[in-house]
């Protein structure tokens, strides 16, 4: 079982939205009965975007069933007309694999992550989704049997997976040690000191084990400061 990260350009809709607005970042979730799509961005191509999307939803004998705009981000929820032909999630669960929300749009191409269950299913998938576009796989993993459930939520290995041990160890004792309180009551030399290594040896492994915590973060990060209210 693995999962596999790709990213496609095609002529599927929501891509051709993303080419036509390609600062725009765009999230989709779809559970086969409603497309629920967020926008980012600026206020004036949201707003251009969000007129688009009416015409997109009707060219697909779709409707449109709610729509609002606040500053930077819109929020949309059309009635889904998914098909293999007109979107990579329905091919993709056509052909045994499960899709992991949201996908992302940006640059006029589109970012999906795909559990597969054999090598024969996804081949498949690559091969049909070839016919309406590129695809590249950006990165591929294998997954435990028990690590399913742990995909379609936030998990501790989605946020500290890419931190070694020494990583993780050194940014545990900063934290414990109060490297990172305010005000602070430690400094990095004390840390070093107490696992006898110099002070710079010990800067680059916070700074590396802070900056994979914070990369690992970004995605939460900006779908949760979307959704709550501002200040």
């Amino acid at each position: 079982m693995d999962e596999i990260e790709l990213k496609f350009s095609n002529s599927t809709p929501f891509c051709e939205l993303s080419r036509e607005f390609p600062d725009l970042t765009v999230f989709r979730w779809c559970n086969s009965v409603v497309d629920y799509v967020e926008m980012y961005g600026k206020k004036e191509e949201i707003q251009k975007a969000g007129s688009r999307l009416r015409e997109v939803t009707k060219a697909i004998y779709s409707n449109l069933l709610s729509s609002e705009l606040v500053e930077k981000h819109s929020e949309s929820a059309i009635s889904c007309r998914c098909t293999t032909y007109n979107s990579t999630i329905r091919l993709a669960e056509s052909m045994n694999l499960m899709w992991e929300a949201p996908a992302v749009y940006m640059g006029g191409e589109e970012i999906l992550r795909l559990v597969s269950f054999s090598d024969k299913d996804a081949n498949r998938f690559y091969q049909a989704a070839q016919k309406n576009g590129t695809v590249q796989v950006v990165k591929k993993r294998t997954l435990r049997p028990d690590s399913l459930r742990e995909i379609y939520s936030i998990s501790l290995s989605n946020i500290l997976g890419k931190l070694s041990q020494i990583q993780l160890k050194y940014l545990r004792d900063a934290i414990v040690l109060g490297l990172f309180s305010s005000p602070r009551r430690a400094k990095v030399e004390d840390l070093a000191r107490s696992h006898d290594i110099s002070k710079s040896t010990m800067q680059e492994h916070v700074n590396k084990a802070r900056n994979k915590l914070l990369q690992a973060m970004g995605p939460y990060i900006t779908l949760f400061l979307h959704s709550r209210p501002e200040e």
